[in-house]
């Protein structure tokens, strides 16, 4: 994991196409959870007709547990619409309660 970046970096997000969906990068951290949670909203109308829309967080270097639980109601709300969503992680996530990504 970088560990180079300062804990309040701002949260960037850019809309892909290929795949479709959304990159991020920066800090998911309180100071950014009402920004993440607009673009997760914007994502369950933003691709109609995909069957997967995805998420790109390489570039994120922190992720709290408010925005992990705001990436779970994202995933439930596409499934109720028997749509899918796929994260790509950090190749250094560890996916442990000591680390995100």
């Amino acid at each position: 994991m970088d560990t180079s970046h300062p804990a309040t970096t701002l949260l960037r997000a850019q809309w892909t196409t290929r795949p479709p969906g959304l990159r991020l990068t920066g800090a998911i951290e309180p100071a950014s959870h009402a920004a993440l949670e607009r673009h997760l909203a914007d994502l369950l109308s933003r691709f109609p007709g995909r069957r997967a829309v995805h998420i790109d967080l390489t570039g994120v270097h922190s992720l709290d547990l408010v925005g992990t639980a705001l990436l779970i109601a994202t995933r439930n709300a596409l499934r109720r619409h028997d749509r899918d969503l796929h994260l790509r992680l950090p190749a250094d996530w560890t996916g442990t309660s000591g680390g995100a990504p």
